[in-house]
């Protein structure tokens, strides 16, 4: 198993903001590539939970048993019976029970050779506890989750390095539809983000004051773990995620402070 490619396959892409930023990181009236949402659109609203980006790989071993590994946005951070070792964000050492139960639960079910959960690990230390808790616990909330067959992960194998982060940057992770998601982490008993409503395309706001407006309704978080304080804002996204945006607080605020 390359790390190297197994790191750069499953690293969460980056989601853009809904209007694009400015100068000085103000928001325009632009809609990021000037793509709304479309009128026969089903828009998801997920509350965007404040910690680190994190995720867990599964995968199996030349023995048929599942494996795993548990990585930061960027790095990987821990490989099942301390292969790796790396304290940061304490994502590893409070993911890996987690993993551990995963690892029973997942196999054998279905033909997979890949999967990567991906959650935010927050509270804790991380630099918006005090939204989530008083006394330093630590969550998580899962938000996306992927899996390549083996066919699937020999071909990506088979490419150098710069050609996977390529097929990464080109949205080809073949994530799960909104259906898909929910029905894995309610069979996992996972913690998930918090799915706060639907709304029509047609009636999405487009407008920075209309959607700010929409945005204020969420101002509290839904994932409080023994204090509940702001929300960091919303993502929001299609049922089959082809079209993902993020919509925070601090970027509308920025943008109408006098």
């Amino acid at each position: 198993m390359d790390l190297k490619k197994i790191n750069s396959l499953t690293k969460y892409p980056s989601i853009l903001t809904y209007h694009e930023l400015g100068e000085r990181g103000r928001l325009t009236n632009e809609l990021s590539e000037s793509k709304g949402f479309s009128d026969y659109d089903e828009v998801f609203v997920y509350e965007k939970v404040d910690g680190e980006n994190s995720r867990i790989i599964f995968f199996k071993n030349n023995y048929n048993e599942v494996d795993y590994l548990i990585g930061s946005r960027e790095e990987l951070l821990y490989a099942k019976g301390d292969r790796i070792g790396n304290p940061y964000g304490n994502i590893a050492e409070f993911l890996r029970p987690l993993a551990e139960r995963l690892t029973a639960d997942i196999f054998p079910k279905g033909d997979w050779a890949l999967t990567v959960i991906y959650q935010e690990s927050y509270g804790g230390k991380t630099k918006a506890a005090k939204n989530y808790t008083d006394i330093k616990t630590q969550g998580y909330r899962v938000f996306d989750v992927f899996s390549l067959n083996q066919d699937e992960l020999d071909r990506l194998f088979e490419l150098p390095q710069e050609k996977i982060a390529e097929w990464r940057d080109h949205g080809n992770q073949p994530f799960y539809d909104e259906v898909e998601k929910k029905k894995f982490v309610e069979s996992m008993e996972l913690e998930f983000a918090p799915l706060l409503g639907m709304v029509k395309g047609s009636d999405f706001p487009t407008s920075l004051e209309n959607t700010f407006s929409f945005l204020k309704q969420f101002e509290g978080t839904k994932v409080g773990i023994d204090s509940s304080g702001k929300s960091e804002g919303i993502i929001v996204r299609t049922l089959d995620r082809k079209h993902i945006r993020k919509i925070r607080f601090e970027d509308y605020e920025r943008t109408f402070r006098k």
